[in-house]
């Protein structure tokens, strides 16, 4: 009698830590939901790298207002005594101008080659925020599927508990054996460790929410609130493919990059070409009393040309260099379009791969594991099954269901990465 009371009191103690695990779950770390367009605007006003990133278009703009500028004039003063106080020669005194003149109009080279670079900076801007937008809708629908698999470990949790401590009252009636009512509470201490595992996930993808939000989470952390059951879409390879060459700014990029190399090339021709430098300026000599040649005061003025002998110019080596960019950048261009519609083509396989999947889950497998759990369950308490039979079924459910939101976020994650690769959007 001694030793049943002993292992009643033990399995009452067994299912109480349990139920004490359970209630120190972290729940109250989310103060509220966020649908899926919040989210997006959160990130775009709050994303650091993203905010850093539009620095650059006012760092390209400001360059352009620099290649704008017009080079400067040189006023040149002088002054001059001739033995003023000894011989009585008089002094003086100088001004004048001067000014370069590029016969290859390096300017408007520059405002170009600037130009072309703010357009770059914007066409890179685009591509960062294509990668943003995909990259919070998947960290979304990754907080979104670790919140349903948290709820399907407390579904599961919650129905062994339930069930080890009608097993406990079973035992003390003396309808089942000891070690029955000990598997089922060791069953339900087991599955409480699996739910603290989904918490722990669940609560890491919150944390990677916010951080994506431009917040570190240790204020406030909000979960995500949808679905994962989306539409299935149908595509055509040829059409995306068309929509990949027209909106993947990478590509875009690529061929500004050849652009710019071609203005380059241009600013290299026009820093080569002649610079003339016109000079012009006004004397004035003092009133000169030297007995063997006196003078009076008298103005004067000169106007003068310098022309430099451009040997720098045998050397062709800067301008090979640019030319030799020009190639590589041809090259990019063509290799980026490549590697475009390869990563369309294999985006696409796997997208129909997971459609595939996905359809499988919608054939009855859920309902069909749980009828069979709710039978089993029901045979079990009347003693006619076993209870391995009960756990083999539930764990069967237990997998499906999580096989079920993993198949949705799959998909969803296919359907995000083909429309990167494709450029368009219309998860909103």
């Amino acid at each position: 009698m001694n030793k049943i009371m002993k292992s009643k009191y033990w399995l009452l103690g067994l299912i109480g830590v349990v139920q004490m695990v359970y209630s120190q779950s972290p729940n109250s770390v989310t103060t509220g939901n966020v649908p899926l367009a919040t989210y997006f605007r959160d990130v775009t006003q709050g994303n650091l790298s993203w905010i850093a990133k539009q620095f650059n278009i006012g760092i390209a703009e400001a360059s352009l207002k620099a290649a704008r500028v017009y080079s400067d004039p040189e006023l040149n003063l002088g002054y001059s005594n001739n033995q003023d106080k000894m011989m009585h020669l008089g002094q003086a005194y100088e001004a004048g101008v001067s000014y370069s003149f590029n016969l290859g109009n390096p300017r408007s080279a520059r405002i170009h080659l600037a130009q072309s670079e703010l357009d770059l900076a914007n066409l890179a801007l685009q591509a960062f925020f294509q990668n943003l937008r995909a990259d919070a809708a998947l960290i979304f629908y990754a907080g979104l599927k670790e919140q349903l698999i948290l709820q399907v470990q407390e579904d599961n949790y919650q129905r062994m508990r339930d069930l080890a401590r009608a097993d406990s009252i079973r035992f003390r009636n003396g309808v089942i054996m000891e070690a029955d009512a000990m598997q089922s509470a060791l069953e339900a201490r087991l599955q409480n460790n699996e739910l603290i595992r989904a918490h722990s996930a669940w609560h890491e993808a919150l944390i990677r929410m916010s951080r994506f939000r431009g917040t570190d989470g240790s204020d406030t952390l909000y979960q995500p609130m949808g679905s994962l059951e989306f539409p299935v879409r149908e595509f055509s390879l040829e059409w995306l493919l068309g929509q990949a060459l027209n909106n993947r700014y990478d590509l875009q990029i690529a061929i500004q990059m050849r652009t710019i190399s071609e203005h380059m090339i241009r600013l290299v021709k026009a820093n080569r070409a002649i610079e003339l430098d016109i000079e012009t300026g006004l004397s004035y000599s003092t009133i000169a009393t030297n007995e063997i040649a006196p003078s009076p005061a008298h103005i004067g003025y000169g106007i003068g040309i310098s022309l430099p002998l451009k040997f720098s110019s045998m050397n062709k080596s800067e301008l090979k260099a640019s030319q030799l960019a020009l190639k590589q950048s041809e090259i990019d261009c063509r290799d980026a379009e490549n590697i475009l519609t390869t990563s369309v083509r294999q985006a696409f396989v796997i997208y129909e791969a997971q459609k595939k999947q996905l359809n499988q889950y919608h054939s009855g497998l859920l309902t069909e594991a749980e009828s069979i759990l709710e039978k089993k369950m029901y045979s079990y308490q009347r003693g006619e099954t076993s209870f391995l039979d009960v756990l083999h079924a539930q764990r069967t459910y237990n997998e499906i269901r999580k096989g079920f939101y993993e198949a949705h976020y799959d998909y969803l994650v296919a359907l995000i990465e083909l429309e990167r690769a494709t450029g368009i959007w219309d998860l909103n």
